[in-house]
């Protein structure tokens, strides 16, 4: 599934929603945010997927996430446990505007500990193997009994047989480095940030509202977004490289769930995902998850 991360309301202090919208929950110095998850997930085959994340506080109004995913399951070549995707990202908050709107911004770095999508088969096609950098912008307004979280997310994925990372450059005595501007010309042909590697990057958004009964909070999701170029990349093995298991250029995906709190910190949900639209019998179909989530 796309960004297992969850989000929260202006008026509780733990995490709510998921998955397409990333969390707003910042956790306090000296504290941990611990979720997990196991997914049932349906695209041409069947397979559970574990997921595992962790923010801590670093500075006020910052925190550092880690998350990793575990497959499971004995798919084409892979072993009966595979590991998916990881990454580790920034989230700084901007903080509370008027009682009623918030807004933070996320930085993330996808590591590449999953099978790589490019010259793998798609038994696993919800991950990608790839070292990808995302930001993200990331809104919230609050109006009783509902709160609705915006978000507009740019990822940077690398072509075959490259890094996301080829043409950056520090090296303030080679003149190379200041002709691309330290690899962030979208000129420069040597630049990380040149405009024709862009084309297999992904842009989306996203918008989660949650309605507030609690200790009970339902939620609705919707995410749509697209590849750059808007044409399929084909990977080694000749099939079009997914991203995330939608499908290979425009997806559409939307989800509702539940979450039960025992208290603010403390909580235990399930819910469904579902891909609107599918090009390939490997797509993601659908999802069902059950997660649980706590503050320490």
């Amino acid at each position: 599934m796309a960004l297992f991360v969850f989000i929260v309301t202006i008026s509780h202090n733990q995490a709510l929603c998921r998955p397409f919208t990333p969390s707003m929950y910042t956790v306090g110095e000296g504290s941990i945010a611990g979720y997990s998850s196991i997914d049932f997930i349906q695209t041409s085959v069947a397979y559970p997927k574990e997921y595992v994340s962790l923010h801590t506080g670093i500075f006020p109004g910052t925190d550092l996430r880690f998350s990793t995913s575990m497959l499971q399951g004995s798919f084409k070549e892979l072993s009966d446990t595979t590991m998916g995707d990881s990454a580790i990202g920034i989230w700084h908050s901007f903080g509370l505007l008027l009682n009623a709107l918030s807004g933070g911004l996320l930085v993330e770095l996808g590591l590449p500990t999953a099978p790589d999508a490019y010259y793998n088969e798609t038994a696993f096609t919800t991950e990608l193997g790839l070292t990808t950098f995302s930001l993200a912008l990331i809104a919230a307004f609050s109006a009783k009994p509902f709160t609705a979280v915006f978000a507009s997310c740019y990822i940077l994925i690398p072509q075959e047989g490259e890094s996301v990372f080829d043409g950056l450059s520090f090296n303030v005595f080679h003149k190379g480095t200041w002709s691309s501007v330290f690899g962030l010309n979208p000129l420069k042909k040597d630049s990380m940030l040149y405009y024709k590697k862009l084309s297999n990057d992904i842009v989306y958004f996203s918008s989660t509202v949650v309605f507030d009964v609690y200790p009970i909070l339902p939620f609705v999701s919707l995410c749509v977004g697209d590849r750059i170029n808007n044409t399929p990349v084909y990977g080694d093995h000749g099939l079009p490289v997914l991203y995330k298991g939608y499908n290979d250029t425009l997806f559409f995906v939307t989800s509702l769930g539940i979450r039960y709190f025992f208290n603010e910190k403390t909580f235990i949900g399930t819910g469904v995902v579902y891909n609107c639209i599918r090009d390939c019998e490997y797509s993601l179909h659908y999802s069902v998850n059950i997660d649980v989530s706590s503050v320490w």
